[in-house]
């Protein structure tokens, strides 16, 4: 049988949670039926990853030596020259920014293009113009789909697909206690985690000032906060230096805990006693399948997709976001109530296997595709 060839655009080489979830999905897909061909950019992870799943990768160059994104003209060049290169069956971006770009190209193509739209942002009316030159695109949350709608995206080119999480390899397990030795910490500590992108839109600092309102009450209580910034505008730096300096204002700063990116997530799902995710916006946060796949205890904001995810009172707390003292609150209901963690968790993971099994996200996306094969 002759495989169908999907080319992939990357518009960044992390790995953050839309480059996981598609690896992921690939994995789940294997290529058996598609073959499967990645345009990225050569600096970070992604690469790598992508080569140790069986796809070859192309340099996707859409910056100049000094990181700012080059004319529109050269862009368009260079991303048609790269699918001329691979005559591909069909494209996918990977990104609402990357499936713009493609968008702007796709009337001089002869293969259909679809993207995925991960993001909840305003849009003007050239973006949304632009997304819609689109065969199709992939929302995926409900909410995702209707905000684009709102924006003036016509709801015929939306297919609602939630992204899946492997719920083997993210299982309840439990803790060894080799992160609180790794962190120096006593066996009695207990572990908060947030995990994600250090940017404002993933609001640390709520965090770090609901942990204000904790210190004296909970003594016992430690700030993890896993994953990377990337950006290097003064105002992101800023922001991520404002996390600790609160930290350091309320005294606790040894209590806060600063871990970058880490490929053990799994292992630090189980290692921590409840996890707390701050997102003024959300589509469908990975980290919060994740954790929920683990039978963690969340909190979390109650924002974009997450209620998709997750039930207030059923198998999570959820919050309005920005609000630190309504998250100090849930914070404490958490800490203070070992059942109520256990009971959350588990219906947290039981939602997991029934509506976010990664097998089912990826039949879901190659019927997708296959509907423009």
């Amino acid at each position: 049988m002759t495989r169908q060839k999907i080319l992939f655009f990357f518009e960044y080489g992390t790995l953050n949670g839309g480059e996981l979830s598609m690896l992921a999905m690939l994995g789940a897909l294997g290529q058996t039926e598609f073959e499967f061909v990645a345009a990225a950019p050569a600096s970070g992870m992604l690469p790598e990853r992508l080569e140790q799943c069986g796809v070859e990768v192309l340099p996707l160059v859409l910056r100049d030596t000094r990181g700012q994104r080059r004319p529109i003209d050269q862009i368009n060049s260079h991303l048609l020259e790269t699918v001329r290169r691979v005559s591909p069956d069909l494209v996918h971006s990977n990104s609402l920014s990357m499936g713009r770009m493609i968008g702007r190209i796709a009337r001089q193509l002869s293969v259909p293009c679809t993207a995925h739209l991960r993001d909840i942002i305003k849009l003007s009316e050239r973006a949304v113009c632009d997304l819609s030159q689109n065969a199709g695109l992939i929302a995926v949350s409900h909410a995702t789909e209707q905000f684009h709608v709102e924006q003036g995206m016509l709801s015929d080119k939306l297919r609602v697909i939630y992204n899946g999480v492997d719920t083997e390899l993210f299982r309840p397990a439990a803790a060894t206690g080799i992160l609180k030795q790794q962190l120096d910490l006593h066996d009695s500590a207990v572990l908060l985690a947030n995990i994600g992108q250090i940017c404002l839109r993933k609001g640390q600092t709520v965090l770090a000032q609901a942990a204000m309102c904790l210190a004296e009450e909970f003594p016992e209580a430690n700030y993890l906060f896993i994953g990377q910034r990337h950006s290097e505008k003064a105002e992101s730096i800023a922001y991520e230096n404002s996390i600790e300096q609160t930290f350091r204002e309320a005294g606790i700063e040894k209590r806060f805990f600063r871990l970058g990116f880490r490929e053990d997530v799994p292992l630090i799902l189980n290692e921590v006693d409840l996890v707390v995710h701050t997102a003024h916006q959300e589509s469908l946060g990975r980290v919060l399948l994740e954790a929920a796949s683990c039978g963690r205890a969340i909190v979390a904001t109650k924002v974009g997709g997450t209620a998709e995810i997750l039930a207030d009172g059923i198998s999570a707390l959820l919050v309005r976001p920005g609000d630190h003292e309504a998250l100090a609150a849930a914070i404490r209901r958490m800490l203070t109530d070992r059942e109520l963690r256990i009971r959350l968790g588990r219906q947290a993971r039981t939602a997991a296997i029934e509506r976010f099994s990664l097998p089912a996200a990826a039949a879901n996306v190659r019927a997708f595709w296959k509907s423009f094969l």
